[in-house]
């Protein structure tokens, strides 16, 4: 029964580390902490926000990058994040869904907004929980004139 319970405590603070980092990432993007951002990620990781908003990423150095570029568009964005679901494939990786709505205010004074789902591969380091691979799949945008991954109809992770 000791196990039992040590396993389920475990898997508890393990989810709750997970929606955290996923809280994290939309702060620290909304408050620019470029560097905060990038250090949620693994070295190596996947990063995929549409083809109308970047070309896939695939290291924290070119995450970095694509944060700095960003820098110059957006006057200002809040991420909201809810229904954030956790399935865990072992003890130290998980798949995560979270809804997110995107507000932006451009320079130019636009305010596009986005609605979809981070659709995230999660994994255990040394140093905590980390976002290996992320994709926003949207299921609505507003003044938001860029390709982007449909989260309806899409079948694969």
């Amino acid at each position: 029964m000791d196990s039992d319970v040590e396993t389920a405590m475990r898997r508890l603070i393990d989810k709750d580390e997970i929606i955290d980092l996923v809280h994290r990432y939309s702060y620290f993007v909304d408050h620019r902490l470029y560097d905060e951002v990038v250090e949620l990620f693994t070295e190596d990781c996947v990063v995929d926000y549409g083809p109308g908003i970047a070309n896939t990423v695939r290291s924290r150095t070119g995450l970095r990058q694509m944060f700095g570029y960003s820098d110059g568009n957006f006057a200002a964005t809040s991420h909201h994040n809810a229904n954030i679901l956790v399935t865990f494939d072992d003890l130290d990786h998980a798949s995560v869904r979270t809804s997110v709505y995107a507000w932006h205010m451009r320079t130019n004074g636009g305010t596009p907004r986005v609605w979809g789902y981070y659709h995230d591969s999660v994994v255990r380091l040394p140093e905590g929980w980390r976002i290996a691979e992320r994709q926003l799949r949207t299921l609505g945008v507003e003044d938001w004139n860029m390709e982007m991954h449909p989260a309806l109809g899409y079948e694969g992770r």
